[in-house]
């Protein structure tokens, strides 16, 4: 991949997984560490994919008719039985250990705490947050590491997993290694770009925040959104 005229090598999901953790990592690239490896005619990235259209179409019926569940996942090509069980035990085993426990987002003060490991990063870390109607946390993940750009915080790559997860509201925040948290033209210039492709997709954007070792800003107190 060339970003900026330049090489930049791609990490792979279990690389991803150990620098930053679970929450950092989209839908697919979960998936495939729990797939492992695909099969021939059929990499893992694509039967990552055609196994999580699968769980969209049929997730609710995990708890209410199991063997038809299961039967729709082993007719994937590359999902045999003992895939597609360690995919329905994993969606049993979050359900059951995050299910009510998510954390509720209402305001900055609900953000902080989410973001607060970015204050003293010596790169700009541009992150999504993403939730549900009810403001509970679906995920957290990288959009890019690197200066601020529009070219790289494109609403498509803040949007795409957001989309994925039917997420009602999203949030977005970055640091500042130089320490000042005001924003920057380039700042407002993305902010403006986002809440106008979220209001295109009916998603609720929540707020920008910016984050440094010494406090931080946010486009919504502010009056921005």
């Amino acid at each position: 991949m060339v970003r900026n005229g330049q090489w930049v090598v791609k990490e792979r999901p279990r690389e991803k997984l150990g620098r930053y953790g679970p929450g950092f990592l989209s839908n697919e690239e979960l998936m495939q560490i729990l797939l492992g490896k695909g099969v021939r005619g059929c990499d893992v990235e694509q039967l990552a994919r055609k196994t999580l259209v699968c769980l969209d179409d049929h997730i609710g019926i995990l708890r209410t008719d199991f063997p038809k569940f299961l039967g729709a996942l082993t007719a994937i090509k590359g999902v045999g039985t003992a895939k597609a069980a360690l995919v329905a035990a994993c969606l049993e085993l979050a359900s059951r250990f995050l299910e009510g426990n998510r954390k509720v987002v209402r305001d900055t003060g609900d953000v902080l705490p989410l973001i607060s490991s970015l204050a003293g990063k010596k790169q700009e870390y541009f992150i999504c947050i993403t939730l549900n109607g009810g403001n509970r946390l679906l995920s957290k993940r990288i959009v890019t590491i690197g200066l601020l750009d529009q070219a790289l915080v494109h609403p498509r790559e803040v949007f795409a997993e957001a989309i994925r997860e039917r997420a009602a509201k999203v949030i977005v925040a970055h640091n500042h290694p130089a320490g000042d948290n005001a924003p920057s033209r380039e700042d407002v210039k993305v902010t403006e770009n986002l809440a106008q492709a979220a209001d295109i997709l009916g998603i609720e954007f929540l707020d920008h925040v910016i984050i440094t070792e010494t406090g931080y800003f946010s486009f919504r107190e502010e009056g921005f959104l």
